[in-house]
């Protein structure tokens, strides 16, 4: 998490990091009662909510439950300055929190093989007759690839999606 932020301050952004660090914290974490773990995890998962949205196109990947649980019992529950909090936090977000990555080329696949798959699929369908009924051929094509392009990618994002929901159900 720490490496983009920084790349960024470098490039000449400014006050990404004291976005990302030090008002983000004050916002979630400052003023709000995190005695017990419940009332930390939900201000956590708040934390979360609200950073994924600030930073449009990245998703953040946290820690499990159980990591976030040990951490809690472990650096911010024996605490007691808001300072040292907030530093201890900041640190563990740098640590723990990474950008969420593609894990199967789904996205990769889709993007490639999407634009050839329109052309190919216009191309046919102006001589089946049940096709032909759509008018496909009367799109132009540099609107026609990239909606067939983007469809494919929303598809695969679905999938994916998919596949984490079912992956992340409690077994019973």
């Amino acid at each position: 998490m720490g490496l983009p932020f920084s790349a960024l301050n470098k490039l000449g952004v400014p006050g990404l990091g004291a976005v990302t660090t030090g008002q983000v914290y004050d916002r979630h974490f400052k003023n709000k009662d995190t005695r017990t773990f419940e009332e930390f995890h939900l201000a956590y998962v708040e934390f979360c909510k609200y950073f994924n949205t600030v930073l449009p196109g990245q998703d953040f990947d946290t820690p499990d439950l159980e990591v976030i649980r040990k951490w809690y019992a472990d650096t911010w529950e024996p605490l007691q300055k808001d300072d040292e909090k907030k530093k201890m936090f900041i640190e563990y977000m740098q640590e723990k929190v990474t950008e969420a990555t593609v894990e199967d080329n789904l996205f990769i696949m889709a993007g490639l093989a999407a634009p050839a798959a329109a052309i190919i699929a216009k191309k046919s369908g102006e001589s089946i007759p049940q096709v032909k009924k759509f008018k496909v051929h009367l799109i132009p094509n540099v609107v026609f690839v990239p909606l067939c392009t983007l469809v494919a990618i929303m598809g695969a994002t679905a999938v994916q999606m998919s596949k984490k929901s079912k992956d992340n159900k409690p077994t019973t």
